[in-house]
Order: structure tokens, then C-alpha cells, then sequence
């Protein structure tokens, strides 16, 4: 087995990258992070730090830092919270018997070069030119750094002087490259409120990176500065939590420096890993959780930051659903790399590996990765990043819709120009993808226990256009009881069904798979039918007193119509709530309306069965038809029935149906089960359309 010298997870010998946090693994690696001492030795529980925290648990651990859960035990109370720990920067070695320290050479003083050298990157990590401001300092790189060779480089890319120090770390002196705390307030005086804040932010992250002290035109909602000494990393990750108030950020709340060790403290929040590696989401799940993360991002990308990398082990699930971002360690601006650059292969964007200017489209990468991984079980097979390794296979074995690829494979573009511009539009497109609506259908019909022949016809016909330019789908269902004996009853619903179906492709064709006003389409469609059987009766004279009843659908995701002639029912289900959307064209509804007889007596009244309104029922004139728009929404249900079901099977009992069938089909054959099971007197019809 290998041991991930990131988060300390094992994995079989032939494994690439760590399952946990996506770490590079090699058995050289898990030996030296099995001997090496990079974090404190865990405190037992019971141990006492200032301000009266008391350990209870130690809850994981990482290559360099420990986490506990803990307490503060003030005033005969106990506040549950979590802690981080690590080396302080001026720490004293623990002493560790029998475990060899390796040691990192110090680097020499890099001689004076060509600014316009080949070997020179300063240029390309220039920020645009700005006021001149004050000279500032910055960790530009660290042991951990040097350790790689894409850390060894740090300060070449940071275009800094650098000076070793005692402790193998360089402290990089940098000059006119960021902006200064009095020239982020000036901006911020003619600024509107939210640009206001975001000054403010921006120049209370600059005030920690830099080590300088409060400006006099500081804004009120600025955060203090921290009084004690927490290192480079727990400093940053205080100061922005304090500035940072999106709830997608898990943020600590204080920090401090004890025995040579500094904590961070954090809420005790209830926070579960989102999923392994290994494990796939559904479309619609990934797309959900991409777009919490892009929200995320957003915010930080309109406050002049970058996160710089999103990893599996970075997300995790508060109580609430909400996805929460569990550090902020890595966060910067776009003229500076960190001290501790993180390198998780397959989601940390190619232009960090390879010592390139870094902007803001590196998270959009990250967020691209991630999106992938949800969706595949795998990460994006990086290496390194060198060199470019040819297009990321989905299929075989990944089946992902095609724009939704598209979209993915524009965001993890090697190129940080071929990538969407901001993070905002790519949010955008997975909010489209998200609205976006899967259909699934059954249409089924039954003669019932009683009748010889079956009068009733059904149709359900899917239009789509499956194209990455201009994709189109539209759905039409329809229901039709026939009625008139002697099987004119069956030609009457065929004729209907025919004639709507003919009426609406013709339509369709006309506006190229476009529906503008489906309601005003079906109610032509079944006016149309009704003078097609009036067509009909007065060629066949022996058809005479023929008819029948409809009720359709028309359905281009998310806007739905539904139109009906006579008591055929159209029912929509969302979430535990049914609902007729139709009103029965019936002698029974009638009376109930006018307050004659409850809708409970409806139901066994002796006139229930006549009906008011029909397809053909008059020798001339319009049929009467009404219709309704409605939205659909993942989750929702939509039912098309003759009254064969619903004079058998009452409303709760549907409800009951639908919602414990999670197959269309399933549910249609319920139905029909159902009615048959309540007498079956009559054919019975039914159309289930659930939305996904």
C-alpha cells in the first residue's frame, strides 16, 4: 500500500493519484512522508491550550497539519469548535527519536539577469501598470515549495529578488506590484456600496500579505489586525475569513499561537465529504453542486482573488445541503504565487505546473475538473502538466450529453485563452443545462372488465433535435374516449388522435421545432378534429350520434399547455401535491359549481357519466375546447387520463400512485390495475409523463 503524503490516505501499490485529495502518489513519496516530521504530534484529549480550548478528539490529519474537535469551557459552559494546528514559524524542532530530517539546501543568490532573458518570466507576470505605491513583502516561496520543481522556480516566476533566510525560507521583496491599502480606500470612495466592500476586502488581504499597519482611511467593517504571529498561511486564511462572507466558505473565527504551534478555530459545523473519487453523480446532481461551486468562485473572482484550487477534498456538505469550500489556503491575487503552491493532479490548472502566468480562468479549470470527476468517477489524467496530453476521453465508457461536454471540455482547456472567459458564463451554461428538462413516458390502455371493445386510442410522439448548434424537443400526448357504439367510438378517438397529430407536425415543421403559444396550437388541434368527425358523420350517415372526448399536452421543456373537449382529465403532480389542471365538461361538474352537490357526491351521482362538451357532438359549430399553460420542473409528474380511471380511482389514491412509482411506466400499470381492481366498467387510458 501507499500512503498519500498529502492527506495520509492509503491506496494500492499501482495507484496514481490519492482518492482523497487527488495528490500524486509514488512509493517514494509515501516513504518520505512516513519518516519525514511535518506536522506536531497530535495533542491527547483532555490537553488544555489558552483561552480555555480543551481537546476532545483528534479528527484527522493532513502531511502538515492536525485537526481536532475541541471545546472552550468558559462560565460553567462548553462551546463545541473545531481546531487547526500546525508549526508555528518560529518553532523550536520537537525532538523524534529515530526519524532522519532531510534537509533542504538553502538556494544560492540568483545572479543578475537579462530582464528580457529567456530565462526571464517577470515580464509575463507583470500586472497592467497602476500608480506607483510603496514597496511591499511577501512569502513568495518555502521549503515545501523548493521540494518541487515546479516550487523550485517560485521565485523566478514571482519575479522577485529573493534572500535566503535562517530558516530555508525566502522572503521575496516586491515592488510596485500590488496595490497599495490607501490606494484601494481612494477607490473605494466613488465607488458604489458593493464595490465599497470589495475595496475594503482587497485591501485588508493586503494589509496581512504586506505586514503593514492599518491605513487611517481604513473603512469600519475592516477586519483587526491579528496580534499575534500565525505564519503566512493560518495569517491569510484569519484575514480573509474575517472578510470573506459567503456561506459557501467554511471561515474561521480566531486564531493563536501556543508551545511553538498555531491554531486556527472554527464553528463546530456538521460538514460531511461531498463524494470519494470514485463515485458518480447523476447529470443533474453534478450540474447542481458545479454551479455552488461556481457561485462560490464568482464571489471571490469579483474581490480581485482567485481560490487557485478546488479538489475533491476541499468540498464538503454542511447540514443545511449547501456545499461548503473548507479552506482557504491557497487563495491570492493574480501577481502572486503562493508560498506553498498545491499541486493536485487533475484539477490544479496546467499553467501553475508550468511556471506560467496564472489568472482567474485557473479556477474555472478547477471547477471544469471537478465537474468531471462528478461526472466520470475518474480525475482528468494530467500527470503533471508539462506538456499537453491530447483531448480528456469521456466516451468510451462516459456517457455525458453533448453540450454538457462541450461546456467541460471549453472549461479544462489546456489553453487558459481557449477556456470561458469568467467564471460567470460558465456558470451560465450550466444553469441552462441545469433548467433543462429529461422527459420519460408510458401510454397505456385497457378495455377494462366490461366492455367488448376498446373505444379509447392514446398517443405520445417525442420531436427532437438533437444538435450542438440549435437543439430543439418538443412532446405531444393525447387521450381520446370514443363514444357512440357499434365501434364508431373507436373511429371517432382515431380520427381525433389522427387530426392532432397531423394539426400539430405540420405547425411545427412551419416554426422549425419552435412552439410560441402551445396552449392556442392544442385548442386549434382539437377544433380541427371535432370538424373531421363532423366530416365524417356526414359521409357516413349509419355514425350518426358518434363522438369523443380529448384531452393532450403539448410539452417543450419547461413550458407545457394542456387542452381537453369533455371530462378526459389532465392531472400535474409536484413534489406530494396533485392537482386537476382540467375541468370536466360534465352535467355533474355543472352542478357542482353552481353549489348543488359536493365534488364527493359527484362521483355516484346518477348523471355522472353525461357529458356537456365533445369532439363532433354538434352538426356544425366549434367543439368548445379549453386549455391551460403550466410549468414543469424536475420532480413534477404530469397525468392525461379518460374518466375510465378517475371513475374508479379517486384523486389521493392517483396521488398515492405517482408518487411511489419512481418508472412512468410502473405508474400507468398501477393505474390501470387500479381501475380494473374498482369495477372496470369502462376502457381505460392513461399517459404518465414524468419530468427529470
Amino acid at each position: 500500500m501507499i500512503t498519500c503524503p498529502e492527506c495520509g490516505q492509503e491506496a494500492p501499490d499501482d495507484a496514481k493519484f490519492c482518492d482523497r485529495c487527488g495528490q500524486g502518489l509514488s512509493k517514494a513519496a509515501s516513504s518520505i512522508s512516513q519518516t519525514s516530521v511535518t506536522r506536531p504530534t497530535p495533542l491527547a484529549a483532555g490537553a488544555r491550550l489558552k483561552g480555555g480550548i480543551e481537546i476532545v478528539a483528534l479528527t484527522s490529519q493532513t502531511s502538515i497539519e492536525n485537526r481536532y474537535s475541541a471545546k472552550r469551557v468558559g462560565d460553567g459552559k462548553a462551546e463545541p469548535i473545531a481546531l487547526r494546528e500546525r508549526f508555528g514559524p518560529h518553532r523550536e524542532e520537537e525532538v523524534v527519536e529515530e526519524v532522519p530530517v532531510i534537509e533542504i539546501a538553502k538556494p544560492a543568490p540568483a545572479p543578475a539577469e537579462d530582464p528580457n532573458g529567456p530565462s526571464a518570466k517577470t515580464a509575463e507576470l507583470k500586472p497592467p501598470p497602476r500608480a506607483q505605491t510603496n514597496g511591499t513583502a511577501s512569502v513568495s516561496a518555502s521549503a515545501h515549495a523548493s521540494s518541487s520543481p515546479a516550487g523550485a522556480d517560485a521565485s523566478s516566476r514571482a519575479g522577485t529578488a529573493a534572500r535566503p533566510t535562517d530558516e530555508g525560507i525566502q522572503l521575496a521583496i516586491e515592488a510596485d506590484t500590488s496595490p497599495s491599502t490607501t490606494a484601494l480606500a481612494e477607490a473605494a470612495e466613488n465607488a458604489s456600496p458593493d464595490e465599497e466592500s470589495e475595496a475594503a476586502e482587497a485591501a485588508v488581504l493586503a494589509e496581512t500579505q504586506e505586514n503593514v499597519a492599518s491605513d487611517d482611511g481604513a473603512h469600519e467593517d475592516e477586519a483587526p489586525q491579528v496580534g499575534e504571529d500565525l505564519g503566512e498561511v493560518f495569517g491569510r486564511v484569519l484575514a480573509l475569513s474575517q472578510t470573506i462572507s459567503h456561506p459557501a466558505f467554511q471561515r474561521a473565527t480566531e486564531g493563536f499561537a501556543e508551545n511553538g504551534r498555531v491554531y486556527l478555530v472554527y464553528a463546530d459545523e456538521e460538514l460531511k465529504p461531498l463524494r470519494g473519487g470514485s463515485k458518480k453523480m447523476s447529470e443533474p446532481e453534478a450540474v447542481a453542486a458545479a454551479i455552488q461551486i461556481c457561485q462560490a468562485i464568482s464571489f471571490v473572482h469579483r474581490r480581485a482573488l482567485r481560490l487557485n484550487d478546488i479538489c475533491p477534498e476541499s468540498i464538503a456538505v454542511a447540514k443545511d445541503g449547501r456545499l461548503k469550500l473548507t479552506g482557504l489556503d491557497y487563495v491570492s491575487n493574480d501577481n502572486e504565487l503562493q508560498s506553498e503552491p498545491i499541486f493536485n493532479d487533475g484539477y490544479t490548472a496546467p499553467e501553475i505546473y508550468r511556471g506560467k502566468r496564472v489568472d482567474k480562468r485557473a479556477d474555472i479549470f478547477s471547477a471544469g475538473a471537478i465537474l468531471y470527476t462528478w461526472l466520470t468517477g475518474s480525475r482528468i489524467p494530467s500527470e503533471s502538466w508539462r506538456e499537453e496530453a491530447g483531448p480528456v476521453q469521456f466516451y468510451p465508457p462516459h456517457v455525458v450529453t453533448p453540450r454538457l461536454e462541450k461546456a467541460i471540455r471549453r472549461a479544462i482547456a489546456f489553453n487558459p485563452a481557449d477556456r470561458w472567459p469568467t467564471i460567470d458564463e460558465f456558470k451560465a451554461e450550466l444553469i441552462a443545462l441545469g433548467g433543462s428538462i429529461r422527459l420519460r413516458a408510458a401510454a397505456v390502455t385497457d378495455v377494462g372488465r366490461v366492455r367488448e371493445h376498446n373505444e379509447d386510442s392514446v398517443l405520445a410522439v417525442e420531436y427532437t433535435r438533437e444538435s450542438m448548434v440549435e437543439p430543439a424537443q418538443s412532446y405531444l400526448y393525447v387521450v381520446a374516449d370514443g363514444m357512440g357504439g357499434a365501434e364508431a367510438g373507436e373511429v371517432a378517438s382515431a380520427i381525433a388522435v389522427q387530426t392532432i397529430r397531423s394539426y400539430i407536425e405540420a405547425r411545427l415543421d412551419t416554426a422549425r421545432g419552435e412552439v410560441k403559444n402551445g396552449a392556442e396550437l392544442l385548442t386549434g388541434a382539437l377544433e380541427e378534429a371535432n370538424s373531421k368527425i363532423i366530416e365524417y358523420v356526414a359521409s357516413h350517415p349509419e355514425s350518426r350520434g358518434m363522438g369523443s372526448t380529448g384531452v393532450c399536452a403539448l410539452v417543450t421543456p419547461t413550458d407545457a399547455a394542456v387542452a381537453w373537449v369533455g371530462d378526459s382529465r389532465g392531472y400535474l403532480m409536484e413534489g406530494a401535491t396533485l392537482r386537476q389542471i382540467t375541468k370536466d365538461h360534465s352535467l355533474v361538474q355543472r352542478l357542482v359549481e353552481i353549489g348543488q352537490i359536493t365534488a364527493e357526491e359527484a362521483h355516484t351521482h346518477e348523471h355522472k357519466n353525461v357529458i356537456t362538451r365533445s369532439l363532433g357532438a354538434r352538426q356544425s359549430g366549434p367543439a368548445g375546447a379549453e386549455a391551460v399553460a403550466v410549468k414543469l420542473k424536475r420532480g413534477d409528474k404530469l397525468l392525461l387520463c379518460s374518466d375510465g380511471l378517475t371513475a374508479h380511482v379517486m384523486d389521493p389514491q392517483i396521488r398515492d400512485i405517482l408518487g411511489r412509482n419512481a418508472d412512468p411506466y410502473d405508474a400507468a400499470r398501477e393505474l390501470i390495475v387500479a381501475a380494473n381492481a374498482g369495477g372496470g366498467t369502462d376502457n381505460i387510458s392513461v399517459i404518465v409523463v414524468y419530468a427529470s
